[in-house]
């Protein structure tokens, strides 16, 4: 576990480093928000659930919710338009979102136990008063 854990500092260490390289282009809108999240896992299948990210100061705060049992937790830095992201939980990880507009995130991402497959996960916000699958319009 211990390795795990320094292969996933690594990578947000290296997914870091990759995004400050990176050309600035025109500042990012405000990524933070509610998404409906749809990807594909290392073995082909697909997935869908929320995405919420909420700024802390410099960074953010990813919460992942793609089941009534299955949630993941990361944090992440914005360099431009791209939002790296380290997650934890049962698994751990790195995603690139790269900002396409105010209204899409489309991101790269590989898992540290992975066999170096890269997948691709999409993030579409919903509007503020949207009720998605899981949450009643009280929250």
């Amino acid at each position: 576990m211990k390795t795990s854990l320094q292969s996933a500092v690594a990578l947000l260490v290296l997914m870091v480093g990759l995004a400050l390289a990176w050309p600035m282009t025109t500042s990012a809108a405000d990524v933070a928000g509610t998404y409906k999240c749809e990807g594909e896992n290392e073995m082909g299948g697909k997935y869908t659930g929320t995405v919420t990210i909420v700024k802390q100061d410099q960074t953010y705060r990813v919460t992942w919710k793609l089941g009534p049992r299955e949630t993941y937790f990361g944090l992440g830095v914005l360099q431009g338009d791209v939002l790296a992201v380290s997650y934890y939980e049962s698994r751990l990880g790195v995603v690139a979102y790269k900002v396409e507009d105010d209204s899409k995130l489309v991101g790269k991402k590989a898992m540290v136990k992975g066999d170096g497959a890269v997948t691709t996960e999409i993030l579409t916000r919903q509007p503020d008063n949207t009720v998605l699958p899981g949450k009643t319009g009280s929250q």
